[in-house]
């Protein structure tokens, strides 16, 4: 007899609930207070066969060697987005919502508020049906779920649980560790957080120029000891460089964030996945227009802390002049082995992403050469540390360097220039490069 034969006769079903499992939900009940993570979410793989097994049990009216666990995995599966508004599972959905009114285990009572956590989508009608039967056993979650319900009081009602959590997260100067303290176990996991995640960008987006705010989000994105966010992470990092669109920030602010961006999502000059590949092309920009300052500064402060020549402060201010023109569009640093260890001096102080992805390298003399490598227009200009000479390409020249090489080699770009010049004379080396750019 199917479930939907069985709600429709005028008959109680309290001779037909899951059987008692008093033992097993102390056991259980005991490893969910030590160990709150010790009940996992099906794999992907394994989802389809749960919601069918359960379809089947239903059916037969079968529940022989079931257990509780394997009841909660299979609601994990039946509500997630794949199968939540699937016809052929609507009699299994109506069976877990007469469980929840009929049953008084309370860890099946608790599981299922987790898979309404976990399953959260307001415009669903399964959260919404979840959501009103779970309304009405609120005083029979256990201890951690009630402490959830009280901190979120609108948990239970679709149409303000986003909006509630999210200012909980907004009013928190660690939003992770304050969902996490609230019981939730996954704070960057899927559903309702989701959703918040969302909500909670939007209300701390225009605040962004603020350090404190800015710190609130990144702790978010990235908390301390866990994982970066992935899904939902491009919409907090746009909205950290939306804000500077019409105003340059101060070279620490750029240089913090962009490292911690970086540090977090990759390079979007040597990675076009994860957030970089839905990326609203206008922020990125600004974003590979801090990175090229930021190249520039790094290279600079290299050359200036371990070079005494008297030329190279006029060089350097003559570039970065270039770039505040707006005339340098890209660059990229291959560094040498020997400001390599300045190289890894300095990051290793202010705790940013890994070496080899933040910057290339310079292999040929011994690594006593490190390069600067910018595109200006249509040209592609290399300029050197010691007496290595200012090289200048077409940009179509296919002896050209590339921007964003892991290895180059600096007596084959030597080799191939047809245009370069030295810095003997400063005046007409500056003159010369004006010319030919």
């Amino acid at each position: 007899m199917k479930v939907s034969d069985v709600l429709a006769k005028s008959i109680s079903l309290n001779s037909r609930v899951l059987p008692s499992f008093v033992e097993l939900d102390k056991a259980v009940g005991r490893i969910l207070h030590r160990w709150p993570d010790a009940v996992k979410e099906p794999e992907d793989r394994d989802r389809e066969r749960l919601a069918q097994e359960m379809r089947r049990r239903i059916e037969t009216w079968d529940w022989g060697g079931l257990k509780t666990s394997r009841v909660a995995s299979a609601a994990v599966a039946v509500f997630d987005e794949e199968r939540r508004e699937r016809e052929d599972l609507a009699d299994v959905r109506e069976f877990y919502y007469e469980e929840l009114r009929q049953s008084s285990q309370t860890s099946f009572l608790t599981s299922m508020l987790w898979v309404y956590v976990g399953s959260f989508d307001p415009k669903s009608e399964a959260t919404a049906s979840l959501g009103a039967v779970l309304r009405h056993r609120r005083d029979d979650f256990d201890e951690r779920a009630r402490r959830l319900i009280s901190a979120l009081p609108d948990l239970l009602d679709p149409a303000s649980a986003v909006t509630n959590l999210a200012s909980v997260m907004y009013e928190s100067d660690d939003p992770f560790g304050k969902l996490k303290s609230l019981g939730i176990r996954a704070p960057h996991g899927p559903g309702l957080t989701r959703h918040a995640h969302v909500e909670f960008v939007r209300k701390i987006g225009p605040h962004l120029k603020r350090a404190d705010e800015r710190e609130q989000l990144l702790r978010w994105l990235v908390p301390q000891g866990g994982n970066a966010l992935e899904a939902g992470a491009g919409l907090a990092v746009e909205a950290l460089l939306r804000v500077w669109v019409n105003e340059t920030p101060s070279d620490a602010v750029r240089s913090d964030l962009s490292e911690a961006i970086i540090s977090a999502y990759n390079d979007p000059r040597t990675h076009s996945g994860g957030i970089w590949s839905g990326f609203d092309p206008d922020l990125r920009a600004v974003l590979l227009r801090w990175l090229t300052k930021e190249d520039m500064l790094f290279f600079c402060d290299m050359v200036t802390a371990t070079q005494g020549s008297h030329m190279w402060p006029l060089r350097r201010d003559f570039w970065l002049r270039l770039y505040e023109d707006g005339r340098i569009d890209e660059a990229w640093v291959a560094f040498g082995r020997d400001a390599l260890h300045y190289a890894k001096r300095r990051l290793s102080r202010s705790d940013t992403t890994n070496l080899n992805r933040r910057f290339g390298r310079q292999l040929d003399r011994g690594g006593s050469t490190s390069l600067l490598i910018m595109r200006i227009g249509n040209k592609i200009v290399v300029d050197g540390c010691h007496n290595y000479r200012t090289h200048i390409f077409n940009r179509d020249d296919p002896k050209a360097p590339k921007l964003y090489g892991s290895q180059y080699y600096c007596d084959d770009i030597m080799r191939y220039s047809r245009n370069a010049k030295s810095h003997s004379s400063i005046p007409v080396w500056r003159d010369w490069v004006m010319r030919h750019v």
